[in-house]
């Protein structure tokens, strides 16, 4: 008896099952101005994001690092942020989960009318 064709469905409750885990968001919280009158950045603020992952880039398997070895050994590691449609994401914001921490660049993309409607950030790591 033939298996019938999983198609688009698959692929989709793979993705889904992917989008499982929490990650925080911490961000400066809004300018406020200290003892001299300059303006710092206020208390961070941290926002719980369930249903969210941190993936390999598209047509990667393992993701994409680089290294730099100045005295130093620099490892940059780039994937991607998935979280839910709803999610206020953006530029320079850096997102946590068990002692991992990645930074979003540039600006999220949203991907409001497909079967896993997402948005979607590149992100990177920088160690050492």
């Amino acid at each position: 008896m033939p298996v019938p064709d999983e198609g688009l469905a698959g692929d989709v409750s793979l993705i889904a099952s992917l989008l499982s885990e929490t990650w925080t968001i911490q961000r400066a919280g809004t300018p406020i101005r200290d003892s001299t009158g300059s303006y710092v950045p206020g208390p961070r603020i941290s926002i719980d994001v369930p249903n969210s992952a941190v993936i390999s880039p598209y047509g990667v398997t393992v993701g994409s690092s680089s290294e730099t070895s100045e005295a130093s050994e620099t490892v940059t590691t780039r994937r991607v942020f998935a979280a839910p449609l709803d999610t206020d994401l953006r530029a320079g914001d850096r997102i946590t989960r068990n002692g991992e921490t990645y930074e979003v660049i540039g600006r999220p993309l949203v991907f409001p009318l497909t079967s896993l409607a997402r948005i979607e950030a590149a992100v990177q790591e920088v160690t050492g």
